[in-house]
């Protein structure tokens, strides 16, 4: 098991820690810890291509939270509805689901860590959950894809400009 698999894991048996009365810190933790299972899918799968495997630590130290979303904002269609799973007929749908994921993962994880005064229910937080398995089974389907390749490239940040030599 992947160490991003590990933390999707592990969000779902902190979302059901405290029995029928959940406690808020286990369930906003379980919100964040989800979002970091799927920040940890894409640099893993980043950094994989790198040859030198001591050296990927180090390279996946360099993806930045805001920059990787913004990204995701640039994949074609992310605003759209996403179809379910079992209906996305293209590597786009599937890449569109993934970067959608990330979006809101990443927002939803801000709100759990930082807005105290919204509760969560257990629900809403496996909602979350299940929406960022459905980003890990997508992933696994377009992975090798050249539009995905790219997306991991981007995700390292905006695209330079061409200066004077």
């Amino acid at each position: 098991m992947t160490f991003a698999e590990e933390l999707l894991d592990l969000a779902r048996r902190i979302a059901q820690l405290d029995g029928a009365n959940p406690q808020q810190a286990s369930l906003r933790r379980a919100v964040s810890t989800a979002y970091y299972a799927l920040f940890h899918l894409v640099i893993d799968e980043a950094t994989a291509n790198w040859s030198q495997s001591e050296l990927r630590p180090l390279l996946g130290r360099v993806f930045e939270h805001g920059k990787m979303k913004q990204a995701c904002y640039k994949v074609p269609g992310v605003n759209s509805v996403i179809p379910p799973f079992e209906k996305r007929a293209t590597s786009q749908d599937h890449l569109r689901a993934v970067a959608k994921a990330f979006i809101q993962a990443q927002e939803r994880r801000e709100d759990a860590d930082y807005d105290v005064a919204q509760p969560w229910s257990r629900k809403q937080v496996e909602l979350q959950i299940d929406s960022v398995a459905d980003a890990f089974r997508s992933w696994m389907v377009i992975r090798d894809q050249p539009d995905a390749q790219e997306f991991l490239v981007l995700m390292l940040g905006p695209k330079q400009r061409k200066g004077p030599a």
